[in-house]
């Protein structure tokens, strides 16, 4: 009899689906892709209903496959993009659109929380964007039983049970109390939000319970499968990606580019809150990854990257002379050119797209970089994940830009993390130390050359300059556009 587990990534443009064995073979795995839906500026939404859909299309592909019956799948993990606001009503069911956590419309609600807490929060957190529902839809408010993330929303589809893993709660905005592991009634209190629509806190470990009957019937899943709350898609990266202990480094290249650092073995995070101090922690600032690298192929119109890394790579390390500045996330609302801005020096006529594509990767590595540079803990080892680090091109110019050896999984997978995470809180893996000895034992190393390690130690220093002066004129045209 077999035995597999489910992982489903509710990620930003798509959602990825895998079916995992005992041994970590993916038997199956499938993307579906989204669009983010922008109503106004800086409005940005989906439709959670889309994302079961989504769901239920990946369980039907698997149970389609030879070998695969349902009552082998003894249970899912759940992760994704998290904190955005999903709102369910009493009877379940979805008010309005999800707003992403990359929506930026709720600056005034931003503003009196920070006005009213000791450590400043972003819009990338859930708080601000309940007290603008509240403010500016209040019969969507009124109706909301439940403001649940993107992985608890299809938690709670599978097993009627709102929560929302530990993690996950502390991102929501200085609501919950991460020595007590719950609730800040007073804060809640006093930030004028209703407690009881605020899911039940667990651990991301924790079995929350079920497939439901109906559920079954309606997925073709059994009843016996377990679900388990399941965590964002950060922490699932750390286990999808190969960083399996203390003093390991994690780059994670998607639509953004973040940078994960394990202060202690992941699988001591496990029950708790993932990040924080002694835990795991992101160094520096979110950058633009994916969806630059995404504006310039659809610009040039390219359906594949192999196209594009193929003729970036033909091109000389330094891209002859360009360079392009991708954008941070989450920066100042104080720009003049507008907080998604990139910026491209010296293009000129004897660059093709190849050389803008190339130059881009440059500026992603030196952004990589320019975070890393006081950063002085020890680091045993650096791994690369997400889907552009795929790209043997982009391995090659990160590895020379850091001057150091990256490890990369070539079944690196955020779906892939949290299925093992599913199988090993469920029970049926029963040490966790099999993802490092079962799942991941397929590896590739690569090494910085000397002879580029130099030129673009010296390349770094005219895009470090380049990116200050830019700054500089960006504030400067601000001010005199805003006296």
């Amino acid at each position: 009899m077999s035995t597999f587990f489910l992982g489903f990534d509710i990620g930003t443009l798509s959602s990825k689906g895998v079916l995992v064995d005992q041994e970590g073979n993916v038997v199956a795995h499938k993307q579906l892709k989204h669009n983010i839906l922008i109503p106004k500026a800086g409005y940005q939404e989906q439709d959670s209903e889309l994302w079961w859909e989504e769901f239920k299309l990946m369980v039907k592909f698997f149970l389609s496959l030879p070998n695969v019956k349902a009552k082998d799948i003894k249970s899912i993990g759940l992760t994704g993009c998290v904190p955005a606001l999903s709102s369910i009503d009493s009877q379940g069911k979805t008010i309005g659109n999800a707003i992403m956590h990359t929506d930026v419309r709720a600056e005034k609600q931003l503003k009196f929380i920070n006005g009213q807490l000791d450590l400043p929060i972003t819009h990338g957190f859930m708080l601000p964007k309940i007290l603008w529902v509240k403010e500016n839809d209040p019969e969507r408010y009124k109706e909301t039983a439940k403001v649940l993330v993107p992985h608890g929303f299809i938690g709670y589809k599978l097993t009627g049970n709102p929560t929302i893993d530990y993690d996950t709660a502390c991102i929501i905005g200085g609501v919950f109390n991460p020595a007590k592991l719950e609730w800040d009634s007073q804060k809640i209190k006093q930030f004028g939000i209703r407690e009881d629509i605020l899911p039940t806190p667990c651990p991301a470990s924790q079995v929350i319970g079920n497939v439901l009957p109906q559920v079954a019937e309606e997925t073709g899943l059994t009843t016996e499968t377990l679900v388990i709350a399941g965590t964002g898609d950060s922490f699932a990266s750390i286990l999808g990606g190969g960083a399996f202990d203390r003093n390991h480094l994690m780059l994670c290249l998607g639509t953004s580019g973040t940078i994960i650092y394990a202060n202690c073995p992941p699988r001591e995070l496990i029950s708790s809150y993932h990040f924080g101090p002694s835990k795991a922690e992101f160094i520096g600032r979110i950058l633009s990854c994916g969806e630059s690298m995404n504006h310039i192929r659809e610009t040039f119109q390219y359906h594949w990257w192999d196209e594009l890394n193929e003729g970036g790579s033909k091109v000389s390390l330094g891209s002859e002379g360009l360079f392009f500045i991708p954008h941070y996330k989450q920066q100042s609302e104080e720009s003049f050119f507008g907080l998604d801005a990139e910026f491209i020096y010296g293009y000129r006529s004897k660059h093709s797209q190849f050389h803008l594509y190339r130059a881009l990767i440059e500026g992603i590595a030196y952004n990589i970089k320019s975070n890393l540079l006081n950063f002085d803990k020890p680091i045993d080892q650096i791994n690369i994940v997400g889907g552009a680090a795929n790209s043997e091109l982009i391995r090659e110019i990160i590895s020379n830009v850091l001057n150091y050896p990256l490890t990369f999984y070539p079944n690196n997978s955020t779906a892939v993390g949290v299925a093992f995470l599913a199988g090993y809180c469920s029970g049926y893996i029963s040490d966790f130390n099999h993802i490092s000895k079962i799942w991941f034992t397929e590896r590739i190393k690569v090494k910085p050359d000397p002879l580029k390690v130099q030129k673009y130690k010296d390349l770094y220093q005219v895009y470090a300059e380049l990116k200050q002066n830019v700054e500089k004129i960006d504030e400067l045209l601000y001010s005199k556009n805003n006296l």
